[in-house]
């Protein structure tokens, strides 16, 4: 079964042609993401919780903070801020 709910740093890009990819890794060094561990290419859409805060990247833009990414059967894929009081171990 895979892993629908994970949490990191995460990285959105998109090609010329339009196609997103939803990639997340361990930490961030500098202004890059360390140790991407999911890949999702091409989701059905992605939808980002207005308050997580995005910087521009070496590759795309990333995450400030640690998020959570929910990546759902039907392709859609959720990104939302953790907040400072819940438990930040892996659900």
């Amino acid at each position: 079964m895979p892993i629908r709910t994970v949490r990191g740093h995460v990285i959105l890009t998109e090609d010329t042609s339009g196609e997103q990819t939803v990639m997340v890794g361990t930490s961030l060094t500098g202004n890059e993401v360390q140790n991407v561990w999911v890949r999702n290419v091409g989701p059905r859409a992605v939808r980002v919780d207005r308050r997580v805060q995005f910087a521009d990247g070496r590759v795309g833009k990333h995450s400030v903070d640690v998020v959570e990414v929910n990546f759902s059967p039907d392709g859609l894929v959720e990104i939302r801020k953790v907040e400072a009081y819940e438990d930040l171990r892996a659900s």
